[in-house]
């Protein structure tokens, strides 16, 4: 009998061929090796799911089920290569051909085992050991957990690299990266406990429908994530011992001055006020390099960038919000004045910094909000 739900496994399939062909056609515009990462990606995901199509319609073409299984292998790798360029766009992958020896191996053995005997039943190849017949079946998923984890990994290193980067993070937030993320999980998981129980199984099309949908919508609502700074000018060197030593880019000297030198002209020009403040922007300000305004405000001041500058906007806040002005001001109007641009950076950054919300510090020093 067949379950007419296994439709929806054609649906899926057409929204990820739709899918990877906008993609490859740079609707996204976000990066053109990025964008070809991800077009293969759905595309061969796409490839999957008519598998699946064919299969639950007893549609018994073997040579063209196992030309859309060949490249099962080859999915994930895509799709981490894709999400490596979005997030490190500057930053060149070294041996990126070895996500695809798992790939190569399998072609390799479909070559030699498999296609021979579609072609002719006449030929029987010898029967493969068992351990080979667990890894094509069950490997596959364990590359997807592996590949999910190191993606995610990706993920943790961007949102630590932007607040290097940037004072603020809404319009080069990684909330589509996220969801992207949940929703190949959800279609990760959903093929497990299909595998596990067969009354799941009967309504996984459904589920992984759902699951592409999603997929599509973070895919298609995405943004450069280094819309408004390069990579170059990242110095990622906050997770290092702060050790000063004499073969470092600067003296332990040289760190004190400048670090003297950044807050008094930062703060005497009220820098923090540009909402739009990069690292890059205020290094043209005080006249230095970004690598060395970053390796100083990482070690010397023991903060990031995000931190530093928002710091400082918290405490043009509090005297807003103390003085006479905050009687002609709401909230957002207060956090635009000290120089935030959205409401959620100013109350997380000024609860970080006091443990209290702004109406309670107003409350607790006799003002009233408005």
């Amino acid at each position: 009998m067949v379950n007419i739900l296994y439709t929806f496994h054609a649906f899926s399939a057409g929204a990820l061929w739709l899918l990877g062909t906008l993609i490859f056609m740079g609707v996204n515009r976000t990066g053109l090796q990025a964008d070809r990462w991800l077009g293969a990606y759905y595309c061969l995901l796409a490839c999957l799911f008519t598998q699946l199509f064919l299969e639950g319609f007893h549609i018994d073409n073997g040579a063209l089920i196992h030309v859309l299984e060949l490249p099962r292998w080859a999915t994930l790798p895509c799709f981490y290569l894709a999400v490596h360029h979005m997030v490190k766009p500057t930053t060149p992958i070294r041996y990126w051909g070895l996500h695809f020896v798992p790939f190569l191996a399998f072609l390799l053995f479909s070559a030699i085992y498999l296609i021979p005997g579609l072609f002719n039943s006449y030929i029987h190849p010898p029967k493969l050991p068992q351990w080979i017949i667990f890894a094509i079946t069950y490997l596959f998923f364990a590359q997807c957990i592996f590949y999910w984890i190191a993606c995610y990994r990706l993920f943790k290193i961007h949102q630590k690299n932007i607040r290097q980067l940037s004072s603020y993070m809404e319009k080069i937030n990684m909330i589509w990266l996220k969801y992207l993320l949940i929703a190949l999980l959800f279609m990760i998981l959903v093929r497990l406990l299909a595998l596990a129980h067969f009354v799941f199984n009967s309504f996984a099309p459904i589920l992984y429908f759902m699951g592409s949908l999603a997929l599509g919508y973070a895919t298609l609502t995405q943004r450069s994530i280094y819309a408004v700074e390069s990579t170059d000018n990242l110095i990622d060197e906050s997770d290092q011992p702060k050790k000063i030593k004499t073969d470092e880019r600067l003296t332990e000297q040289q760190v004190d001055t400048l670090k003297e030198k950044i807050v008094q002209k930062t703060t005497a020009e009220k820098l923090y006020l540009d909402p739009g403040l990069t690292l890059s922007s205020l290094a043209d300000h005080i006249g230095i390099n970004p690598h060395d305004l970053s390796y100083i405000i990482n070690n010397g001041l023991e903060k990031n960038f995000y931190q530093f500058i928002n710091e400082l906007r918290t405490e043009e806040a509090k005297r807003l919000l103390l003085s006479e002005e905050a009687k002609q001001l709401d909230m957002f109007g207060v956090a635009i004045s000290a120089g935030f641009n959205s409401r959620t950076t100013f109350y997380s950054s000024f609860k970080k910094a006091t443990g209290i919300t702004p109406t309670e510090y107003m409350k607790g020093h006799g003002k009233h909000s408005t």
